[in-house]
């Protein structure tokens, strides 16, 4: 126990070893791929709902479905914000949205973040309920159908925690090598958590699920809270110039984002709201927005009573194993901000 706690917290320092395993930077990349099949899964609230914008409106996503996962506020709250923002969209039936599974696969529900997202996870708006109404498919079976459908065509983005792949990978586990990529919002790499000073919301909720998601072989890569505090914060110039856009758009994010703004201002240490959801569907929609990477293994602490739910680097190569997850270590904040303006300029 006590050398596994060691080689833990080797994978939490911050020393010389990035020097022994390989960096990646994407300055010579050209062109995003034309157009990506994707399935969003979501715990629809403030930020994932301005992800789904963006997801939805992009030329170069096909968006197959959106599915429920828990997390951020209640389970079928989440469901009405993300049909709320499809029908905001434009996308009102055009785009399917199944409910997966209302709790972590072994734990009791965590609460919620409506101290960051209000207590609809929209900022208090209260939005009348959308016209579209969930499939009754459930999400891990049109997961695995979708995959089968579409073999080595789907990217997952999973912008919550990961008890909906997981359990499909539980289910079906043959689709693991059917999956094109998987992109998951959450993690760090040397920096901090925001749940626990080692762990990220979206693991931190269901670390089961994200271990059972890591060892999977999926083709995995993270897009983390470090990014999106370095590269995804909108400051009260951002804002302003939001609103002078005037659009369906620009006031819906304006509407949504009030509580999270505040929260991240005062709890966070921020000079504005960070967007880690949005800026992960970005690195989705646009790959030259992520302009270093490093590859490492990673594993998910579930057992820790001080860090539970964090993402162990192994940063020395002290468990010998090849790297299975492709990290975000820095991204073009000015390309993010003009990809998010350029989604609210479209109403």
């Amino acid at each position: 126990m006590r050398t596994a706690r060691r080689q833990f917290i080797k994978t939490l320092s911050v020393g010389t070893a990035s020097a022994l395993l390989p960096t990646t930077t994407f300055a010579s990349i050209g062109k995003a791929d034309p157009v990506k099949r994707i399935i969003l899964d979501s715990d629809t609230a403030t930020d994932d709902a301005v992800a789904v914008l963006m997801a939805v409106t992009s030329p170069r996503l096909k968006v197959e479905a959106i599915t429920i996962t828990c997390g951020n506020v209640g389970f079928d709250q989440q469901t009405k914000n993300a049909l709320y923002t499809l029908q905001i969209a434009g996308k009102n039936g055009q785009i399917p949205v199944f409910q997966g599974s209302a709790r972590p696969m072994v734990r009791e529900v965590h609460g919620n973040a409506k101290y960051v997202h209000g207590s609809d996870g929209m900022s208090d708006s209260f939005f009348p309920d959308p016209q579209q109404k969930p499939e009754k498919e459930h999400a891990v079976d049109a997961i695995i159908r979708l995959v089968e459908k579409y073999p080595n065509e789907l990217t997952i983005v999973a912008i919550g925690p990961l008890t909906n792949v997981a359990l499909a990978l539980l289910k079906e586990p043959s689709i693991a090598k059917k999956i094109k990529a998987l992109y998951f919002m959450g993690g760090f790499y040397k920096f901090y958590g925001n749940i626990n000073p080692s762990a990220t919301y979206n693991a931190w909720v269901d670390p089961e699920a994200a271990r059972i998601v890591f060892q999977s072989g999926i083709p995995l890569t993270t897009v983390g809270f470090d990014v999106s505090v370095k590269s995804s914060v909108f400051t009260d110039d951002d804002y302003a110039n939001v609103e002078k856009l005037g659009t369906k758009y620009s006031d819906f994010f304006m509407k949504i984002n009030k509580v999270r703004r505040k929260y991240c201002k005062e709890h966070q240490k921020m000079n504005g709201s960070n967007h880690p959801d949005a800026i992960t569907i970005a690195a989705v929609i646009d790959p030259t927005l992520v302009t270093q990477t490093v590859s490492r293994y990673v594993d998910v602490e579930t057992r820790g009573e001080l860090t539970l739910g964090a993402l162990a680097i192994d940063e020395l190569g002290v468990w010998g194993k090849p790297p299975n997850a492709t990290i975000c270590v820095e991204a073009d904040e000015a390309k993010f901000k003009k990809m998010v303006f350029d989604t609210l300029k479209m109403s």
